[in-house]
């Protein structure tokens, strides 16, 4: 491979939506929350895991906010509360917490 012609992205291409998201996840009390969607996002960033999508997510969301999250969350940006706090809200919509 030439490391020369490689397209490389974008750098912080997910970073510019990072404001809106963090002002949702505020509202809904994800910053600094103690929700189980708080409690799911720490256990996966520091343990790994499988979640069970709930049955009525749309597949279309699913297929764009689950590689984001997944992107976002092992990302070296932004403060760790702010991840935490979007994380925590996308698996609030995307993720079914009851076993």
């Amino acid at each position: 491979m030439d490391i020369k012609k490689f397209n490389f992205p974008k750098p912080n291409l997910c970073l510019p939506t990072e404001k809106k998201l963090l002002d949702e996840a505020t509202s809904r009390g994800f910053l600094n929350g103690y929700t189980k969607y708080n409690e799911l996002f720490s256990d996966l960033f520091l343990n790994g895991g499988k979640v069970k999508f709930k049955k009525e997510v749309d597949e279309d969301f699913k297929a764009q906010a689950w590689p984001y999250l997944r992107s976002f969350m092992g990302s070296f940006e932004p403060k760790h509360e702010h991840k935490e706090a979007i994380c925590a809200l996308l698996l609030s919509e995307l993720v079914d917490t009851q076993e």
